[in-house]
Order: C-alpha cells, then structure tokens, then sequence
C-alpha cells in the first residue's frame, strides 16, 4: 500500500495537469474581456475592477487555495498607493488582484510585455516596464511613470525582493522602488503572504491545492519629506512589518496571546 505523502504528490501532480490548462484559459477569458471592453471605450480603470482583476484574481481559488485577508485598521483603500508585496511564485499577481481595492498597474521587466498574451495584457493594464540601462536613467523613467498611474488613479504593485524566494522566506528588499514612491508622492502598502510557498514555488509546476495562505494588507508607510540618507532605516521598517506577519501570523502591534494565530478583524476572500 502506498504511503499518504506518496498518494498525496500524485494527486498533487495530476491536479496540476489539470490547473495550468484551466488556468490559462481562464486568463484568457480576461484578456479578451479586456480588449472588448477597451475597444468599446471604457477606461481601464473600470475594465480592471469589473473583468480584469476578478478574472485574473479567480485563478487563486481555481487552485483550491484558501486565502484569507487580513486588513490592517490603518489602511486606507482610497489612497493610490505603491504595494509591496513578497515574490513568491506565478500567481503573486492574482492574489494581489484579490486584495487591492482598485486599479493597479504592475512593475516588470521590458522583457516581459513580449510574452504571448501576456505581454500584451500587461500593456493593456498600463504596465510599467523596467528598461536595463543607466540606474539614475531607469529610476527616472519609472518614477514619472508611477507619478502618471497616480494621476489618473492606479496604484502600482511592485515585489521588492526582486526575484521569487528559493527557500521562502523573505528576501531584502532593493531601493529602486521605495525611491520611484518616494518620487511620485505615493506611500508604500506592504501586502504580505503567508504559506503560498507551500502551495508552489520556483522551479515547480506542481501545485499542492487545500492549503491555506493568510494575506496581510497594509497600513500606509507615508514617504513624504523622505530623504535619500533616510531610505535606508526605511527600507528595513517596512520588511520588519513584513517579516513580522509573515513569521508570526499577526500584526507587529498585536500582543501575542495563545490565540494570536487568528487575527481579529480579518475580511475573508
């Protein structure tokens, strides 16, 4: 008789071959959704919150991933803001379409808008690419650019790791963003998510469905009036505040009590 983890990763790799298939079609869906809806004339802000995000966003449960979010008291969903969440694995940007309140455009590599569908999605949604070249040049070009997607109220997502964790925990975090927030007048939400490594990570496309991840969203971190001599200490509050939910599964002004694992005044998605 085999084994249950045995039996387990077999149901996991079938459940897979099943996911990426019904996922991508899925997205699909929303991309057509996108174009039509655009081509007809309606903004994309409103083409994001009524197809793009809750399609894209649809994938997370399509996983059978239960997430449950928690919203700090502070969080204030009208401010456009920079979100910083932790890069984990391929569906990092559904979760954060289920979680961020409005319009968002991601930040990416150039590279990336010449994916098949993808690509031209992203352009759709007001991407904003990250051209390889002079820093001072690119941090420029990414900050006018956050300036305009708050203009014309979006937030922007950013995953300031940088690259997915290999071992999942969470990485430090790179400067360039905190300064394109600093720049454009636009505070920093930390989302961060917790137990999404064990549903997927880099270098697998096995998903392991049934588990659960718990998503910490907010508060505002202001950059108004921030130094660049002041960008470092920061950089390191805003991953302390992350680090703390995602090592303690509560919020870093919670007492720790026996009960502390269930967070009070939680939104569940």
């Amino acid at each position: 008789m085999l084994a249950v983890p045995v039996l387990y990763r077999i149901g996991s790799i079938l459940f897979s071959v099943l996911y990426w298939p019904a996922s991508f079609t899925w997205m699909l869906v929303g991309f057509v959704a996108t174009i039509v809806l655009r081509l007809v004339g309606v903004p994309y802000q409103r083409v994001h919150m009524w197809a793009t995000a809750p399609i894209f966003g649809g994938c997370v449960p399509l996983s059978m991933t239960r997430m449950k979010v928690h919203v700090h008291p502070d969080f204030d969903p009208e401010v456009r803001s920079v979100f910083a969440q932790n890069h984990i694995n391929l569906i990092d940007g559904h979760v954060a379409s289920r979680v961020i309140p409005h319009a968002f455009s991601g930040l990416m590599h150039a590279w990336q808008f010449k994916i098949p569908i993808y690509g031209q999605l992203m352009s759709l949604a007001k991407g904003i690419p990250v051209v390889r070249g002079r820093r001072d040049e690119t941090l420029l070009q990414i900050s006018e650019a956050a300036r305009n997607r708050k203009e014309i109220g979006m937030s922007v997502l950013v995953f300031p790791e940088g690259h997915r964790t290999t071992d999942g925990t969470i990485r430090n975090f790179r400067r360039g963003v905190f300064l394109m927030a600093r720049n454009a007048g636009m505070p920093i939400v930390p989302i961060t998510v917790r137990g999404l490594y064990e549903v997927n990570r880099k270098g697998s496309m096995v998903f392991h469905p049934g588990r659960k991840i718990d998503v910490f969203v907010g508060p505002q971190f202001s950059t108004e009036g921030l130094s660049d001599s002041e960008l470092g200490a920061f950089v390191k509050e805003v991953r302390a505040h992350m680090l703390h939910c995602f090592e303690h599964n509560r919020w870093p002004e919670q007492a720790a009590t026996p009960e502390a694992a269930p967070i009070p005044a939680a939104s569940t998605v």
